[in-house]
């Protein structure tokens, strides 16, 4: 990372950053800050699909060769547990079960006569052809009920694969039922603090939805690119309940833990507070600031910490942009909305300076700004600057000098303002 060292002059920018703090002390004019350039990640890389799925789901398949002759719950109904979904044909079914019930008969006349005449048939054989033709009858009744294909819970048929009078073959898949009362999502978590049983915040279509943890098992080779964050990462089955069937299976889901926002690899010691606040927001999820120069003005960035990736530096994400530069460090606190722009050098010659874009790969150089007129100092008598955010102070109207080709003579004075508004 270079880091852009160098000396600046300050001045608030607007009104609306006149802070208490502003008016209760005057604050120096100049500071040396230390910027550096934020090599930004896409999150993008480590979002993973996750999408809500039934916890119980069944097929329904044919029990035998033959035609369906109804369903009596289709794709999207709601049925009963035990209720029929699908009505196979039961003729030859029905037909077997009847002449096994005329063997049972049979049988049963058999007995009469072994009890009569033994000399014909013993006792015992008939007892044995009776039994035998009673077990035929029920499995025979099996057959006949399995045309009946019934629901084995209560849930939803997500799916219907065969239309009315369609000849199958047995084993054919005609049905896919799903109970939707319980869902569950196969999503990345922070290895530190998930436990089985605890409770996790998902997201759901945009709504925020608690769930919790069935199981915790290794990241899934899909969710690889996750090893590259700071922080450890397990892959967790979460349960969510939908008693009320306000989430649909299918919904995608959003882990609590996967960053949204570009991603940038900070000193610990660019976070805003003293080494004790710094050190103690240093945990996985914890909320953050840093201060960046955009568009030449101080901004306060809340960011969220991924995990320290070393000992000196911090992993974090938040709303940060490709022409930001980080605040590394500055001899004095910095406002939100202070401008500040770098030279190459000292100014000491009152020329006036060109305002532009820090330029973060630059290195060594120096700026002023001329404060905001009307000033506090003014009034007491000086001709200097006033510090930042001084009572009736007024805001800076645009860049300080005009750009010219060739660098202004010594003696020149300080060119007059554009009149352009602030880059916000």
């Amino acid at each position: 990372m270079t880091i852009r060292s160098g000396f600046v002059a300050l001045a608030c920018a607007v009104g609306a950053f006149t802070t208490p703090i502003c008016r209760a002390q005057a604050l120096p004019t100049a500071a040396k800050v230390d910027t550096a350039p934020l090599e930004l990640i896409d999150p993008d890389r480590y979002q993973v699909p996750a999408v809500l799925e039934p916890v119980r789901k069944v097929t329904l398949v044919a029990t035998a060769d033959g035609v369906v002759r109804s369903q009596d719950a289709k794709a999207g109904a709601s049925v009963r547990e035990n209720q029929e979904v699908v009505q196979m044909d039961r003729g030859e079914a029905a037909a077997r079960l009847k002449i096994t019930q005329a063997k049972r008969k049979e049988a049963q006349a058999i007995i009469l006569v072994a009890k009569q005449n033994p000399s014909v048939v013993t006792p015992d054989v008939a007892q044995a052809r009776l039994e035998a033709a009673q077990a035929r009858v029920e499995l025979a009744q099996i057959v006949l009920d399995r045309c009946a294909l019934r629901a084995p819970f209560a849930g939803r048929v997500m799916s219907s694969m065969v239309s009315d009078g369609q000849y199958v073959n047995k084993g054919t898949v005609v049905a896919l039922l799903a109970d939707v009362s319980s869902l569950q999502v196969l999503i990345p978590v922070r290895r530190a603090g998930a436990v089985v049983g605890g409770a996790v915040n998902l997201t759901v279509e945009g709504q925020p939805v608690a769930g919790k943890i069935q199981a915790l098992v290794p990241l899934p080779e899909s969710q690889a690119a996750l090893h590259e964050l700071a922080s450890p990462f397990t892959a967790a089955w979460v349960v969510v309940p939908n008693t009320a069937g306000v989430l649909e299976p299918g919904e995608r889901v959003l882990s609590p833990d996967l960053p949204v926002s570009p991603i940038a690899d900070l000193p610990i010691h660019a976070l805003k507070g003293d080494e004790k606040s710094r050190t103690k927001g240093l945990d996985a999820g914890a909320t953050v600031t840093i201060q960046v120069i955009r568009n030449e003005y101080v901004t306060d960035v809340p960011v969220r910490v991924i995990g320290k990736s070393s000992p000196e530096r911090v992993q974090v994400t938040g709303s940060l942009r490709p022409s930001d530069a980080l605040i590394v460090s500055s001899s004095v606190p910095l406002l939100a909305g202070t401008l500040i722009r770098f030279n190459s050098g000292a100014n000491t010659s009152g020329v006036a300076l060109e305002g532009t874009r820090p330029n973060p790969s630059a290195s060594r150089a120096s700026a002023d700004v001329t404060p905001p007129r009307g000033s506090l100092s003014s009034r007491n008598g000086r001709s200097g600057p006033a510090p930042i955010g001084a009572p009736g102070s007024a805001a800076p109207r645009g860049r300080v000098g005009a750009r010219t080709s060739a660098p202004a003579p010594e003696a020149a004075k300080p060119a007059a303002k554009t009149g352009a508004n602030p880059p916000f």
